[in-house]
Formats: structure tokens, sequence, C-alpha cells
């Protein structure tokens, strides 16, 4: 190694030093700053995959108090990551993001961290969507939800609790979600239920389509 060539190692070296110096002054200073939200801090990190740097982001960019935001939904769409609902003559046409704040990023990482982890409500709501829509957009709709858990977390100072990979799969759950399905598409639904086994659940929906005419479906669950 010729002479230059360690004067310039020696140079880097120099420079590498001083700026780690200058991220531990940095580091420091966000330690101090986010001293009085440690609580809040803790409370973000009970999110599956969310760790204290992505927490501290997120507190950073939306703050502590929720009051600001009229609730949940304005804040997604204030980050920038509520979809759009752009519908003409019956077609529905792209509903892309809006763009929000870039420095949330955090928020869409750690939706993809999330759908990785096990037995998880994140990655089941996950995957569901992503068998309809896509990788993408599953990413996007996980990142919505993580964002409006966090609002209620703070605004409720209440940790996050793990509600499974199978939230979705009891016999109530299923029978509301399809009520509400056909129930969207202008149709009327009455419901009656009967237990013939023990383990069996049978649903019966009548539903009213349009000029008068009626429909009966019997759902099972087990």
């Amino acid at each position: 190694m010729r002479k230059h060539h360690r004067m310039m190692l020696g140079l880097h070296l120099d420079h590498l030093s001083y700026v780690e110096k200058q991220l531990e002054k940095v580091e420091s200073e966000i330690d101090r700053l986010l001293e009085p939200y440690l609580a809040s801090v803790e409370l973000l990190n009970t999110i599956p995959e969310i760790q204290k740097d992505a927490s501290e982001v997120i507190l950073a960019e939306i703050g502590n108090d929720m009051s600001c935001f009229g609730g949940d939904p304005q804040l997604a769409a204030w980050a920038g990551l509520s979809p759009g609902n752009n519908e003409s003559a019956g077609k529905k046409k792209s509903s892309k993001i809006a763009k929000g704040n870039k420095s949330l990023k955090a928020v869409p990482q750690a939706a993809w961290a999330a759908s990785k982890s096990k037995g998880t409500r994140l990655a089941s709501f996950f995957y569901r969507i992503q068998k309809r829509r896509g990788q993408k957009k599953a990413t996007i709709a996980t990142a919505h939800l993580i964002l409006r858990m966090i609002y209620r977390m703070l605004k409720d100072k209440i940790p996050y609790r793990e509600a499974g990979w199978d939230y979705l799969t009891s016999s109530t759950s299923s029978v509301e979600y399809w009520i509400k399905k056909i129930e969207a598409q202008g149709f009327t639904v009455k419901q009656s239920a009967r237990r013939i086994k023990s383990s069996v659940m049978v649903s019966n929906v009548r539903i009213s389509l349009p000029f008068g005419v009626m429909a009966q479906a019997t759902m099972f669950f087990l």
C-alpha cells in the first residue's frame, strides 16, 4: 500500500468517526425530546413488527394528541393511506391513494413486516386482501388498518390486543360479513338462525330482490 493510499484511508476513517459522533448527538437529542412520551412509544411497540425506531418516527409525525384529527379515517387520509372511491356511471375506476406525509413510510414498512408475522390478525388481514387485490394493495390496506389502530391506541391509551389469525372465522362474523355485502347491492336481508347440531349453525337468510321477488338462502357454519 502506498503512502497516499494510507493517507486517503485515514481521511475516510476520520470522516466515518465524525459522522458516528454526530449520529450519537442526534440520537441523544431524540431520546431527550421523546422522554415525556415514552409511554406512547411503548404502546406503539405492542403492535407486531413495529420497533422502537418506527414508533418514534410515527409519533414524531402524527403527534401524541389525537384530538386534532376528527377521527381515524381523517388521520389515514392525512397520511395518504386512505384509498379513493372513483366511480362513474356504475363503473369503478382507479382508486389510487392520495399523496400524503412521505415521512410516514414507516407505516407501510411495518405493514409489510407484520404480514410476515405468524398467527397474527395483521398477517391474516394482509393475506385475505392479497388474494383479491394483490400484494401492493394488501400492504397499503394493512398500513391503513395499522394507522387506525394507532389512533385508537393513542386516544384511549390502551395497548394493542392480539385477536389471532382466525379472528373472522366465527359464524356470527361470517354471517354479518355476507349480509353487509348483499345489502351493499341494494337488497334487504332478514335473518333467522337455528342450531341443528352442537357444532353446526344454520342461518336462513331471506333476501328481498327488486320488483317484490323474494329469495331464501341457507348458510352452514361449523
